[in-house]
């Protein structure tokens, strides 16, 4: 059975510092603040290149240029460096050799082997099952990234779980033919309304703590 691993928003509760620095350059850039509904649909659980288009059709008169890009990624690099922790209890899991295991996530390959690096999960994660945004034409809920997560890892669709947060990555999971299992511990995700969105996206079973989902993993595994 193969794992495959969304990163923001389930290994680390980061989704919220990458969305406070887009805010932060929104509001100090371009004089736009957002509700906090479009700070979910247009913020959480995608790729930064994805951010950008969502938020371009979203406010017509917005251009996401090169200055704002750069000025981003600086506040982004520091995060990635400073302020990322782990999940409590998900190293367990990423110790547990019954399972293969790999990284699907939005973001470019700089930033996952940066995360990786700075939270110690590259003793467990790296060139050969990290698969990241820049390696596929489209982004979740496309399931381009889970398709080539389970070829390079040699598992069929039906071998693999996919642990995600995000609805679209859900919806991506799903649409691989893949079982997807939700994790909702994160701030901005644990609350009913989320739950009732994840089951409406498809995923199979709904999480709210690494032991729980380490549990659900090794039955999925004896079955």
């Amino acid at each position: 059975m193969l794992l495959i691993w969304d990163f923001d928003g389930v290994i680390c509760d980061s989704d919220g510092i990458w969305a406070d620095n887009w805010e932060k350059l929104l509001l100090s850039e371009k004089n736009i603040s957002l509700t906090p509904k479009e700070r979910r649909d247009l913020l959480i659980g995608i790729s930064e290149k994805d951010k950008a288009k969502r938020l371009e059709q979203h406010f017509p008169h917005l251009t996401i240029d090169d200055t704002f890009k750069q000025k981003l990624n600086t506040l982004h690099d520091y995060g990635m460096k400073h302020l990322l922790v782990l999940t409590e209890g998900i190293e367990e899991i990423f110790k547990d050799a019954r399972f293969k295991q790999c990284i699907a996530t939005g973001g470019t390959k700089y930033q996952n082997d940066t995360k990786n690096h700075t939270t110690g999960i590259d003793k467990y994660f790296n060139t050969n099952n990290c698969f990241t945004a820049d390696m596929v034409a489209n982004g979740k809920p496309a399931p381009d990234i889970f398709l080539l997560a389970a070829k390079k890892m040699q598992t069929p669709a039906n071998k693999c779980i996919v642990i995600e947060d995000s609805l679209d990555g859900i919806k991506g999971g799903k649409s691989a033919g893949m079982k997807v299992f939700a994790y909702i511990g994160a701030q901005a995700n644990h609350n009913p309304q989320y739950i009732q969105q994840c089951l409406t996206s498809g995923a199979d079973n709904i999480f709210n703590n690494m032991q729980d989902l380490h549990s659900a993993l090794i039955a999925e595994l004896n079955r």
